[in-house]
């Protein structure tokens, strides 16, 4: 038996009158406890009880199971007995009190990933029936952006969305999971079925946008035939949802099971809504791209067609990111001319991602670490381990500063900065900061006077556009100029891909967006800590003396793939217990 149900779709598709008639019909049929969750208040009080109310009074045998003079409250009623409620995201308050059979999650994605701190709302919504046998959540929505293949079964040559990891959106996730049912409709001309997408959609080259409403077809992705607008109710009265694994036969029946799964979850294409033509999706796509604004882009692909958008913008490829690979070990301080050493942090809930890197004149740099301390943040441990590093030397020398992303766990960073405040200092980002990318400013001030309290601590804001950018530039450098970004011959494939999981994007309106193409970038918000960390000792301003001798020695090094000079390697003690090389261990997790 499925415990929950996932509907992802378009708008005009009919999810919230999907859910009033489920709704009615288990009061009328069968009567329950049930909650209904909105992701906004707002949309409670002017959108769901309105037409909650017009539905129970539309059908007499609904009115009859009224409590005759019963005061109801907007966001509570009383029929056959039973509670229906209505709640909302942004409260976990209204989304915890009564148990309830049936739960309702209306645009899931339009709602926070936590509410209040307390978790998914779809985890919250999960908990309120589990005192039910039967009890189950229903959740209907519109997608938002994430990244994933497709996938051609080699039988029926259906095209399949495939499952990703690249995905940010909460509905899309749960469908994943579920049995990934596709919206399938029969070709008007082969009679073979295919599934609708937005890619299918084909129109006249350089028409206008009221020429494309007009003039635009499906092609079969089966036989190559246009397919016109007016095949459309046919196709959906012999439509079937099918799953991966399934088939179709000759009458139109769907054969095989679908995958395992406790939840049933589908997928229908907003070409396919009953009010809304081919010629009007296609039309709003191109006067979307037409204004030149993403976010008018992706709220066409979301809405219009029920498909994840994926914004596109500028970042390195993943083989320039690896060819930066030098012949040194992780751990090892490959070169005589570093004159820093930087440790950055990026706080997460569960541990510390962290990156170990030197810096020499030109700002060229060398990765040294990249790992993960693992342990809750909110207690004493994992900064206790993050502390270890303060005694730490690469080559003979030691860990200048530390610099840690104060945007989670504040006051964890705060104490553990005030502890170290000679070595380790918090930093915020900003989206741009005035004068210089990178400012220090008061946090311990005297109430008093407003001034800075003496010996109190200090925090960075870190112009994050500027600093990524930064980073990605070095990536891309030509290697024969000076200032190379490098990186150990054992550099993971995660972190080379983290590194450039953001793309920079830029808005009509001049606003820059960075956007994440891959789904972890904890080693690219540690490495534009780096750069930070850099400019805070003003190194950018550190010049190398330029030779013909070391010109012609890193020229004939970059041609012949031979290491720089290499300098001797830190030392350990053997009688000390380091977990960060034993990550078996359950302490600190040394990623190389």
């Amino acid at each position: 038996m499925y415990k929950k149900v996932v509907g992802v779709m378009g708008s005009q598709m009919g999810k919230t009158e999907l859910v009033l008639n489920v709704t009615g019909h288990r009061i009328d049929d069968d009567p329950v406890p049930i909650l209904y969750i909105a992701p906004t208040k707002s949309f409670v009080e002017n959108v769901f009880n309105p037409r909650y109310i017009a539905m129970v009074r539309s059908c007499p045998s609904l009115l009859e199971k009224r409590r005759p003079g019963a005061k109801e409250k907007t966001t509570q009623k009383e029929i056959a007995g039973v509670k229906v409620r209505f709640a909302w995201a942004g409260s976990a308050t209204e989304l915890a009190g009564d148990p309830a059979c049936v739960v309702f999650v209306d645009e899931r994605d339009r709602m926070a990933d936590s509410t209040e701190g307390e978790g998914d709302p779809v985890t919250l919504a999960d908990a309120r029936h589990s005192t039910y046998p039967d009890g189950i959540t229903v959740v209907v929505s519109t997608p938002t952006m994430g990244t994933v293949d497709t996938e051609i079964d080699p039988e029926t040559g259906l095209e399949f969305f495939g499952k990703g990891d690249e995905v940010q959106s909460a509905t899309w996730k749960l469908f994943q999971e579920g049995t990934c049912y596709h919206w399938a409709v029969p070709c008007p001309h082969c009679d073979d079925f295919f599934i609708p997408r937005f890619k299918y959609l084909e129109w006249p080259e350089g028409s206008t946008p009221h020429e494309v409403k007009q003039n635009v077809k499906m092609v079969c992705p089966q036989c190559g035939t246009l397919i016109d607008q007016h095949f459309k109710d046919a196709m959906n009265s012999r439509g079937v949802y099918v799953a991966p694994g399934q088939t179709i036969n000759s009458k139109g029946e769907v054969e095989g099971d679908p995958p395992a799964s406790d939840t049933a979850s589908f997928w229908v294409s907003g070409l396919m809504s009953a009010w809304r033509t081919w010629g009007d999706r296609a039309q709003a796509f191109l006067r979307a791209v037409r204004s030149g604004d993403p976010d008018r882009i992706q709220a066409v692909i979301n809405t219009g067609f029920g498909e994840l958008y994926t914004l596109k913008g500028e970042a390195p490829e993943l083989d320039v990111v690896k060819s930066l690979r030098q012949p040194y070990e992780s751990g090892t301080l490959p070169t005589t001319e570093a004159r820093k050493i930087f440790l950055t942090v990026d706080v997460q809930k569960n541990g510390l991602y962290y990156v170990v890197r030197a810096w020499g004149a030109d700002l060229e740099s060398w990765k040294i670490e990249a790992g993960f301390l693992a342990g809750p943040t909110d207690g004493d441990l994992v900064w206790q381990d993050l502390e270890e590093f303060k005694d730490e030397h690469y080559g003979g020398l030691p860990i200048d500063r530390c610099f840690i992303d104060s945007g989670y766990r504040t006051q964890f960073v705060y104490a553990f900065c005030r502890k170290h405040k000679r070595w380790a200092f918090p930093t915020k980002g900003r989206d741009t900061i005035d004068a210089t990318p990178l400012q220090k400013a008061k946090l311990d001030i005297a109430k008093n006077t407003g001034r800075r309290l003496a010996g109190g601590l200090g925090i960075y804001h870190v112009n994050t556009d500027y600093f990524k950018r930064w980073v990605h530039e070095r990536i891309e450098r030509d290697p024969e100029l000076p200032g190379g970004w490098h990186l150990p011959e054992d550099a993971t494939d995660d972190y080379c891909r983290q590194v450039i999981s953001e793309a920079r994007t830029v808005k009509p309106s001049g606003t820059v967006v960075w956007i994440k193409v891959y789904k972890d970038n904890h080693y690219f918000d540690c490495e534009v800590l780096q750069v930070a960390a850099a400019y805070s000792l003003n190194l950018q301003s550190v010049r190398a003396k330029t030779t013909a001798q070391n010109v012609a020695e890193r020229k004939r090094a970059t041609e012949e793939n031979t290491p720089l000079p290499v300098a001797s390697p830190r030392r350990v003690d053997p009688f000390r217990k380091d977990t960060r090389r034993n990550p078996s261990s359950g302490g600190w997790f040394n990623n190389r």
